[in-house]
């Protein structure tokens, strides 16, 4: 069996674990940049080292695959990439509640919880999480390393672009053709027009309350 870590050692890490270790991967330890984290243990988990340390022949000889559950999307992306680009494992999660249809294109490193629906016809890009209970309908495209939380709803027909952060229980309607690249969409925001690139969103219907440099 395949020694594995996750980068990231607080609560959604934490919460990755738990799930991983039920499914039957092999979590030897947390990687964590904290340095009040090293040496300790967290649920009962050792804290190995620091990111930088996974580039140590010495970590690469004891650990085959890496996960990665952080919620900054540039970030997540990054590091599995260069640590793919290391020989290191990236796998996916799926949880075994997932109802996903057969035609479903999945790329690599993506993590996806308890309860979630993938209609057909859908693609799903690479360095991804979608947290529970999230729906997302036929023909959509999530580019990658975009972040869903729980209870989102994305219509039929939209492309999601590369990082987009889309808060908790976000309605995305159906007629909607894009969310922009590098969008944060607030806590229960109902999306009714398309969505720029480097924007924040909030309110129903959503509005742009800030634009951002890219």
């Amino acid at each position: 069996m395949k020694n594995a870590v996750i980068i990231g050692a607080g609560t959604q890490g934490q919460v990755y674990a738990s799930y991983l270790k039920e499914a039957g991967v092999q979590i030897i330890g947390f990687i964590d940049d904290n340095p009040d984290l090293q040496g300790t243990e967290v649920i009962g988990i050792p804290v190995l080292g620091k990111y930088e340390d996974l580039f140590d022949n010495t970590f690469k000889s004891k650990i085959q695959d890496v996960y990665c559950p952080i919620g900054v999307n540039k970030v997540r992306a990054e590091y599995l990439s260069t640590l793919k680009n290391e020989g290191y494992g990236i796998p996916g999660f799926l949880h075994h509640t997932v109802s996903i249809a057969p035609d479903v294109t999945i790329g690599e490193a993506v993590y996806m919880l308890a309860g979630n629906i993938v209609m057909p016809h859908t693609t799903i890009g690479n360095y991804i999480m979608i947290n529970m209970d999230s729906t997302i309908a036929h023909h959509v495209t999530l580019e990658d390393g975009v972040f869903m939380s729980s209870g989102v709803n994305i219509g039929a027909l939209i492309n999601v672009r590369e990082n987009a952060y889309i808060g908790m229980g976000v309605t995305a309607m159906t007629g909607v053709k894009e969310i922009g690249r590098d969008t944060l969409i607030g806590a229960g925001t109902v999306i009714i027009r398309d969505v720029p690139d480097y924007t924040t969103v909030v309110g129903n219907p959503g509005r742009v309350i800030k634009t951002k440099q890219p």
